[in-house]
């Protein structure tokens, strides 16, 4: 028993667990991506296996505790650490089974308390005589699992078992001939002459449509419309009169009531406003289910066959339903039980009402896109009544229920509320991120702790280092100019176009350069368009609109997308998206579709269509001359500025000013006549100084503005990043093999000049704030900015341990950056999205992606030494197992602070998804992955307590692998599987051939390092 016990809280077995758990939600994210979400929570996140692997997961965590002594040893920070997550792991159980969440819709002037529920529940409802029992059960079915579901029910001293025999994605019923079968009719009816319902009815079965019941040979009178068999022949009789519509167009015939008359197929029967007709009918057959693919955006409903026993008597039902569609009853008689089944969403009450006032839309620009949506609502419980907004980020919170904003009408009269009811949960959740904060905080100040004996190991080792570095000229900053110009225009005219200033559709005042920029990387993903820069680009589209409106120009990157277009390449031009004909919007009918789904629920071809939409309203604005709102309104409350479309605002004598102006300056930029080209600019500039002066930028921020701009300096930096930080690495594993090298002022001089680019990089960063307004993380683009810089300050940090280690971060900064700068990066500066205007997202971003240069750092010295053990003879050995050394002790601490950093940021994300839309984990691919890079790093960060991965091989090999858990938390889920999180554009980037060259690189040099290392190995033990 001791040794069983001994087993299951040792480390070893910790490892497993760790390394199981994150294996199957990794492997989750595939499924969800192929198959959907459902399928993923069947198969792993709400199955019982991973339920029963996190409680043991738990109790090894506590055990642990004491087995590993670490209340003895006074080494609180691991207390606490291991017990947040146990205190984390009930929390999520307690939403698991505790919480619930779903939809709410309403009608403006129209009050709501329910909400339709977001999982699906089978409910069935058995009666005989007096009696009814009723039972639900929450379920999930996927047509790609087994869909197991058995429930038994006991009414009037009968046991009823029913189970499902199969489950149908978008089904519909079809009748087959079976001598083993029994009677079945096949009926079509319709609903007040629009909605069509086709079902089928066998013995005892009752159906019901609006409030007209259907049935099959039921006893009684409780069916409107009853059929029977008699002899073969099908009757049918009603509750009242019964209308019968010949084919023919002869006149209609009325039947009494309760009067049975022999059915026609080729006949037509009304009751009420249900029309009807039997398609068909056998005497022995049976039902099947048969997928039905959707059309015409129409949805079709999701069934199961249930079998139903009692006694000797069973019977097979289809039930029909889905998610977000409350059950309907299906009913049948089985043994002289009255059975009916349900499947679907159910209706949840709460103890209030929400009462929709007003529900606002926002449009782009001359365009029918939505930008954003909130609803005005009251909220009327006893004695209270509160006006709120709902809007994203800004989410109503109510006797424990959440509600966020999710969707709307399309009639834009009504809007679909999220609902979240989970206050224990989350604040059990909460109370488990303090707790390990606290730890992790307390890591850095307790004595006993890994990182404090590391940190003495390495000024060991210092003192016993020699060291080396070397430098390179300083002279290429800065030496290149992306920005190319077209010899047809004048560049100092274009420079002074660049600083007119135009008013965004947010309200922000910015130069035409910045706009042009945007303009151009929004519709053409592109920096600049045959040798033209942006500005020049945006400037000749205004002075020649009809010219621009063939020119293939607006990027469409869906291949799905693109052949629906009719387009070959990856451009299209503005007037290619209308029908030449009909002029109808080729996009019309995609575009309402895609806004009709919820979020969450996009696919990338959808994404890809609102992408090309909103690119077709861009160019649209750009062909207008909307975009270009340079003229102040004279004594606005709201400092509005407008374009010339709207110059009727100005009033008389400005509008005159304003049509001759602009028609004057790009008529002489269309006949290249500069001079008055450049009056007319000035005339323009003028009038914004004189008009707008309370809103407009102080002069400094408009150049500084246009300086970052053109000056492209993460661009550059990547360049000399790269260049910088390879030379350095030469040379430092130059003095590494050869001790003859010797590098004193060289070495200061180098590390200088790194933090002279750090600053540079510094200030890049610091200008993108001051111009933005927000902090520069907010997206792609500059969260790959910010770990480049966050990577630099890691090495500058670490350069007291080792010389090294910042010519690699050096490498990696710049590296990082080259990535920023590809074409399917977006590094345009606008305002926020609603979600992201959050303090969270500053928090949480921040610490998340400093987290990346210090697990970066830790993957390249790893590399580094691999490199060195294949290197490593007999006539260096100890020079370089010193440098091994060294090196593994960087790593050690970089990943373990690496470690603390991803793990404070993720969980401050689920805050930051808490109070963006209502919950703070729901098995997204982006969370899922950073929650599987937390544990790929907790794994290395304890290999040293696991016998077998100990030493500098499995140090120096694990963290260069582990970071391919990082690069999949960042690039493969956020362009290449769907979620809240993705930067995806469209069609995501093709994996660059470099990337399996690299992974054979890496496999083939720590193959080759672990049979350098065994000789190593055994060479030291002869030694002994």
């Amino acid at each position: 028993m001791k040794k069983i016990s001994s087993f299951l809280f040792s480390m070893l077995f910790t490892g497993i667990l760790v390394v199981i758990f994150a294996v199957a939600i990794g492997y989750a994210t595939f499924i969800e991506n192929d198959y959907g979400t459902v399928t993923a929570k069947i198969l792993i996140y709400n199955s019982l296996w991973f339920e029963i692997l996190l409680f043991i997961i738990c109790i090894n965590l506590v055990g642990s505790i004491f087995a590993n002594k670490l209340i003895a040893q006074k080494r609180w920070p691991g207390v606490l650490l291991h017990f947040s997550f146990v205190i984390i792991f009930i929390g999520a159980g307690i939403t698991r089974y505790y919480g619930y969440e779903g939809l709410m819709h309403i009608r403006e002037g129209v009050s709501s308390n329910s909400f339709v529920s977001d999982p699906t529940f089978i409910t069935i409802k058995a009666s005989k005589g007096n009696e009814t029992v009723v039972k639900e059960k929450q379920v999930m079915f996927s047509p790609y699992t087994a869909n197991r579901f058995s429930e038994k029910i006991e009414v009037g001293g009968r046991h009823i078992h029913i189970k499902n025999a199969g489950f149908m994605p978008s089904a519909e019923e079809i009748l087959v001939t079976d001598p083993a079968g029994s009677p079945f009719v096949s009926i079509l009816a319709v609903a007040d002459g629009t909605v069509r319902n086709d079902f089928l009815l066998q013995p005892g079965e009752t159906k019901k449509m609006g409030n007209i019941t259907f049935g099959l040979e039921v006893p009684g009178n409780t069916t409107d419309i009853n059929f029977s068999l008699k002899n073969g022949i099908l009757f049918v009789s009603a509750s009242d009169s019964l209308t019968v519509l010949e084919m023919m167009g002869q006149e209609p015939i009325t039947v009494a009531q309760d009067t049975s008359i022999e059915i026609s197929t080729q006949k037509a029967y009304s009751l009420g406003n249900i029309s009807f007709a039997v398609k068909q009918y056998l005497t022995k057959g049976i039902s099947k289910l048969n997928y039905l693919a959707p059309e015409n955006n129409t949805v079709n409903k999701d069934a199961f066959q249930a079998v139903i026993t009692s006694g000797a008597s069973t019977k097979t039902m289809n039930v029909f339903g889905a998610k977000g569609e409350v059950g309907e009853y299906f009913t049948t008689h089985v043994d002289g039980i009255e059975i009916s089944v349900s499947y679907g969403s159910k209706i949840i009450e709460i103890p209030f009402s929400i009462y929709l006032t007003d529900f606002q839309l926002e449009r782009y620009p001359g365009s029918n896109s939505p930008s954003s949506y909130a609803s005005e609502v009251v909220v009327k419980g006893q004695n209270i009544e509160k006006p709120f907004r709902i809007y994203m980020n800004n989410i109503l919170k109510y006797s424990g229920y959440r509600f966020f904003q999710s969707s709307y009408d399309r009639d834009e009269k009504g809007t679909i509320l999220s609902v979240n009811y989970d206050s224990l949960g989350t604040s059990v959740s909460y109370f488990g991120y303090f707790i390990m904060a606290i730890g992790m905080i307390l890591i850095f100040f307790n004595k006993n702790s890994r990182i404090k004996s590391l940190i003495k190991t390495s000024a060991k080792l210092r003192e016993e280092r020699k060291k080396f570095f070397a430098v390179i000229v300083f002279g290429l900053l800065f030496a290149f100019n992306s920005n190319a110009q077209n010899p047809q225009y004048n560049k100092e005219h274009v420079s002074e176009f660049a600083k007119l200033l135009v008013q965004t559709s947010k309200g922000r005042i910015e130069p035409v350069n910045t706009l042009a920029s945007e303009i151009m990387r929004k519709v053409a993903k592109k920096d600049s368009w045959e040798g033209m820069s942006s500005t020049e680009v945006f400037l000749e589209i205004q002075a020649n609109p009809e010219k621009w409106k063939n020119i293939p120009f607006i990027k469409v990157g869906n291949p799905e997308l693109r052949k629906i277009l009719n387009i070959s390449e990856n451009y299209i031009s503005f007037n290619s998206l209308f029908n030449m004909t009909t002029g109808e919007y080729k996009l019309n009918h995609l575009v309402h579709t895609t806004y009709e789904k919820k979020a969450s629920t996009r696919n990338k071809f959808d994404k890809e269509v609102i992408n090309v939409d909103e690119r077709a309203n861009i160019m649209m604005g750009v062909l207008t001359g909307t975009f270009l709102t340079i003229f102040p309104v004279p004594g606005d409350d709201n400092h509005k500025w407008i374009h010339i479309g709207e110059a009727k605002l100005l009033g008389s004598q400005n509008e005159t000013f304003a049509q001759n102006t602009l028609s004057a300056y790009l008529g002489a930029v269309a006949k290249a006549d500069w001079t008055t080209a450049k009056s007319q600019l000035e005339k323009l500039a003028n009038f914004q100084q004189t008009e707008g002066a309370k809103i407009i930028p102080h002069k400094t921020k408009i150049n500084l503005e246009v300086f970052y701009n053109n000056a492209n300096i993460f661009g550059k930096l990547s360049r000399i990043f790269m260049l910088f930080g390879l030379i350095m690495l030469i040379l430092n594993l130059a003095t590494i093999f050869n001790p003859e090298f010797k590098f004193g002022m060289i070495k200061k001089i180098s590390v200088w000049l790194v933090f002279l680019l750090f600053l540079v990089q510094t200030a890049g960063m610091g200008i993108r704030w001051y111009i933005s307004g927000h902090a520069p993380w907010s997206n792609g683009y500059e969260s790959m900015v910010f770990i480049s810089w966050a990577t630099l300050l890691a090495g500058i940090i670490f350069y007291s341990r080792s010389e090294i280690t910042i010519s690699l971060t050096t490498l990696l900064a710049g590296l990082t950056l080259m990535v920023a700068g590809m074409s399917w990066m977006n590094p345009e500066i606008t305002p926020l999205v609603p979600v992201l205007k959050s303090y969270w997202l500053i928090v949480h971003v921040a610490i998340i992606t400093s987290s990346y240069g210090f697990l970066g750092i830790g993957a390249l010295l790893g590399m580094l030494n691999l490199i060195l053990i294949v290197s490593r003879r007999k006539a260096n050995m100890v020079r370089v197992n010193h440098t091994i050394k060294e090196l593994v002790n960087v790593i050690d601490i970089s990943l373990i602070v690496g470690l603390i950093l991803l793990t404070l940021g993720s969980f401050l994300g689920g805050v930051w998804a808490n109070e963006s839309w209502g919950r703070y984990w729901g098995w997204d691919p982006k969370e899922t992955w950073a929650l599987v890079t937390i544990l790929v790093y907790t794994f290395i960060s304890h290999m040293h307590k696991i016998p077998g991965f100990r030493g500098s091989f499995a140090v120096s090999a694990a963290s260069l692998v582990g970071f391919s858990s990082v690069l999949m938390t960042y690039f493969g889920v956020n362009y290449y599987l769907s979620g809240l999180h993705s930067y995806a554009q469209g069609e995501p980037p093709p994996v660059p051939s470099g990337v399996y060259i690299a992974v054979v690189v890496v496999i083939v040099l720590i193959v080759a390092a672990y049979f350098s290392e065994k000789p190593a190995k055994q060479t030291a033990t002869i030694k002994n």
